[in-house]
């Protein structure tokens, strides 16, 4: 887009060929100097109606003052990548990565509003029973909540 528009002014103007600018390094240098560059887009944050997010969160709002603050409750999940090698580290040249494992844990952590209560971390795999519990137990033995599914995902 920007070559087909540096070529319009270049008409418009009437810049002799000889005063034309030839490749393309101008426009890494355009770029540069006007901070441009390519850019992965993150989220669906885009795609979100502002006003009605916030409607919604006011009406959440409204909800949660008829309960106390040890009694709301919030509950996330988190992914482990538990055999996955380092992504980054220190060295004086460029090192070769490795494959990475996609073995991965769900942890589901949650706790009430002013602290006072924090219920037992919640464990998703995928194996039926973890080679782990046969030396140490059961999962209930150990105070811990452990599910499976295929996909290691809530």
């Amino acid at each position: 887009m920007l070559i087909q528009k540096r070529k319009e002014f270049d008409d418009a103007f009437k810049v002799p060929d000889a005063e034309r600018l030839p490749g393309n390094g101008w426009i890494q240098s355009f770029c540069r100097g006007y901070n441009i560059a390519f850019q992965r887009l993150h989220g669906e944050a885009g795609s979100v109606d502002p006003a009605a997010a916030h409607a919604e969160q006011d009406r959440v709002c409204k909800i949660l003052l008829d309960y106390a603050p040890r009694d709301r409750f919030n509950f996330d999940e988190t992914g482990l990548y538990i055999f996955a090698p380092p992504d980054r580290g220190i060295a004086a040249s460029q090192m070769r990565g490795k494959k990475s494992s996609k073995y991965r844990i769900t942890i589901g952590l949650a706790c009430n509003a002013d602290g006072s209560e924090k219920l037992a971390p919640i464990f998703i795999g995928k194996p039926k029973a973890p080679r782990c519990f046969k030396k140490e137990g059961t999962p209930e033995a150990n105070d811990i909540e452990y599910h499976n599914n295929a996909s290691a995902w809530m």
